[in-house]
């Protein structure tokens, strides 16, 4: 029996290698595409990236990917060669091609929905030649869709020789086109999740920052009095814990005078409440010229203003409270050609340097309560006048 007969047909192994060879190349082609990263930012670079796995591990000699825009045209967004890919020569930006669906080989496979093969580009009437390019001898258009069978656009391949490509190409193409289709589909969903979440992100920062306005408006209101714009009452307990902690710390006297304006309720049923308002607001203003950054001007409620001098003793504080009196004095209004004038009665409590203990801080409310213990004194006294706080005048309840 001849010995060779019972061996393999060296053909037979050749064969063999070569399919092996081109099944290992395919599916290496196929594993790199699969392995491309989706959330790249580039569309253009994703697919630069798909493209350069298939010359790599494909005999093409060149690759390109038209991708349908906006105006129902196929315009080409990236391109490679095997001279690029060995660094033969460098990338070269051109104007990109540009084909309408149905138009040419390109045109075709869009229009169709399946793959082209053009065996013999220069012999072929539907190759769309160009004036300034060699044409390819040999020509496959795929188109690509997504999930859903929406088109994406049409992946080309092409080698210099006629009648070059064979089914085992076709069929890794038909495979390729897929995995092309879903790797994009999934950059665009990437894509569109994130401007999705920017643009709600944007939104919630937007929100938070109007939502911070508002308490920050509602809060300033919360602590203003509308018509003065001076600070009301409450601002004045939050305020005045601060003061006196300050004084208990670093042991500096602190001066608080109640301020009313004498015969208001007169005023306001003489004149009206929105001339006695005109009162109020000229009161106001008086007193924010008389008093430094560093005091607390709150109107405490109806006519009577609270103000207190820090770092300021009782000799201080009478000179401030009196200033503040005769400029009050000097204030004029006039309704129907009448001239109207108000005075202000002021009781002083002082808060000396050395008149606490270091375990009880100052009652707060007891310090009110004696400037206005004060202030019933003066306006006894016949008004018009400030009234310091001691021993001698009875507080009330």
């Amino acid at each position: 029996m001849n010995s060779q007969s019972e061996g393999t047909n060296p053909s037979q192994t050749i064969g063999i290698h070569d399919l092996v060879m081109d099944l290992f190349n395919a599916l290496s082609a196929i594993k790199q595409l699969s392995e491309l990263d989706c959330q790249i930012d580039d569309e253009a670079l994703l697919v630069k990236q798909a493209l350069t796995g298939l010359i790599q591990y494909q005999d093409m000699e060149r690759c390109s990917f038209f991708m349908l825009d906006d105006l129902g045209c196929l315009t080409n967004l990236a391109g490679t060669s095997i001279q690029e890919s060995l660094q033969v020569v460098e990338s070269v930006a051109d104007t990109p091609l540009t084909f309408k669906i149905g138009e040419g080989i390109i045109g075709a496979a869009a229009a169709t929905g399946e793959l082209q093969y053009c065996r013999n580009c220069p012999e072929d009437p539907r190759f769309e030649r160009t004036a300034d390019a060699t044409p390819p001898g040999s020509l496959i258009s795929v188109p690509v869709f997504t999930l859903n069978r929406q088109l994406i656009g049409v992946l080309n391949v092409s080698h210099p020789q006629p009648f070059y490509f064979n089914d085992w190409h076709i069929r890794l193409l038909e495979i390729y086109k897929n995995i092309l289709g879903q790797l994009i589909t999934s950059q665009r969903l990437v894509r569109q999740m994130e401007r999705r979440i920017a643009s709600r992100t944007a939104e919630l920062e937007s929100l938070v920052a109007e939502t911070n306005q508002l308490k920050e408006h509602f809060a300033s209101m919360s602590m203003h009095d509308q018509l003065t714009g001076l600070h009301n009452r409450r601002f004045f307990y939050d305020q005045v814990e601060i003061v006196v902690a300050q004084h208990m710390r670093y042991r500096n006297s602190l001066c608080l005078l109640v301020l009313d304006i004498d015969h208001f309720k007169v005023v306001n049923d003489r004149f009206g409440h929105l001339f006695g308002d005109q009162i109020l607001v000229g009161v106001a203003s008086a007193l924010k010229r008389q008093v430094r950054s560093t005091d607390i001007l709150v109107r405490f409620g109806g006519e009577e203003f609270v103000l207190i001098f820090t770092n300021t003793a009782s000799e201080g504080g009478k000179v401030f409270g009196e200033r503040i009196r005769q400029e009050i004095n000097k204030l004029e209004w006039k309704l129907g050609g009448q001239k109207v004038n108000v005075t202000l009665s002021i009781g002083l409590f002082c808060l000396a340097a050395d008149s606490y203990s270091d375990n009880l801080a100052p009652d707060i409310d007891e310090m009110i309560n004696c400037a206005d213990a004060a202030l019933y004194q003066a306006k006894a006294n016949g008004r018009n006048q400030l009234v310091v706080f001691d021993d001698h005048i009875v507080r009330g309840d």
